[in-house]
């Protein structure tokens, strides 16, 4: 789903550039200003569904770890129990009725509830000196053994409740989706009725992408790489089947690259008031399939 999504936003990016560049472009009554809103309000309908899912995997995980910590504890609890109570028939009777082969956070839970129950009446621990109440093991008491339980019972509400958010997150990146696809294809509609084939209008309108790509961007080529002038930097670049490019640069005396300009969909970029020296620069294409190959590093001597 969020690749659907994610190429309907880029639509609408593409959009924004184009109405930009159109000023008679006006598709839905729309301006440039308002579109680009459209595109921010997606934005962050995307990064919270993302948040929403983080926190609900790290939910899942924690539900996971605490359950199978209790689900061990009671297994090495009842085992001391029956071989404490060996000797007692009564209360043999009544460890061997407690639930086992819990499988389920709530089949642990109930397990660990029943254990608890009994735990709380039973006779001193027979083999206690001076007598007292059963001990499992050194930091295993009852206290011990309710507060596994009511860690359980917390990662579980936990749980649920990243579980509800996340479904809530996702039924609002549908809502969005669905509202960007019908943007996108009405404004798409409108400005090939408005600008004839053939037209440099109306080749900013076929340019738009109206399918999601095949496959990820070949590698990024810069084919222009020149300092037009005293802290000038100009970079021309391509990459086959990508509809946006991420542009890197490494100036003088640094050691990493940092992104300039990110998910821009003009091939060209231009940088003024650089220091003297060596700059790099890395072209990354991407569409909706994902990133490709890094461009070779391309040096510009700046002046």
């Amino acid at each position: 789903m969020l690749g659907e999504f994610d190429f309907h936003l880029l639509q609408v990016q593409y959009l924004t550039a184009a109405m930009a560049q159109l000023p008679t472009f006006s598709p839905l009554l729309m301006t440039a200003a308002q579109m680009q809103a459209e595109y921010d309000a997606g934005v962050l309908v995307r990064t919270d569904y993302l948040n929403k899912k983080s926190v609900l995997s790290l939910a899942r995980g924690a539900l996971h770890a605490t359950q199978e910590d209790a689900h061990q504890a009671a297994i090495g609890v009842y085992g001391v129990m029956k071989t404490r109570y060996r000797k007692d028939p009564g209360s043999l009777q009544a460890i061997n009725t407690l639930p086992v082969g819990d499988q389920t956070f709530e089949q642990t839970r109930q397990r660990m509830d029943a254990m608890k129950a009994l735990w709380a009446v039973l006779p001193n621990d027979p083999y206690a000196v001076p007598p007292g109440p059963f001990v499992a093991w050194t930091g295993m008491n009852l206290a011990a053994f309710t507060a596994m339980g009511t860690s359980l019972a917390t990662a579980q509400s936990a749980f649920v409740a990243a579980f509800e958010a996340f479904q809530m997150a996702e039924g609002d990146l549908h809502t969005k989706d669905t509202h960007l696809a019908e943007v996108a294809v009405s404004a798409l509609e409108e400005g090939r009725s408005q600008f004839v084939v053939g037209t440099p209008e109306r080749e900013v309108i076929d340019s738009i992408p109206t399918a999601p790509a095949s496959q990820a961007p070949n590698k990024a080529v810069i084919s222009v790489a020149t300092s037009p002038g005293a802290g000038q930097a100009h970079l021309e670049f391509h990459a086959l089947h990508a509809t946006s490019f991420n542009v890197l640069h490494k100036g003088p005396g640094e050691t990493e690259f940092t992104i300039v300009a990110e998910d821009i969909i003009a091939t060209v970029y231009d940088a003024n008031g650089l220091a003297p020296g060596n700059h790099e620069y890395q072209v990354i294409g991407q569409n909706s399939r994902g990133n490709g190959p890094d461009s070779t590093i391309s040096i510009i001597a700046v002046t």
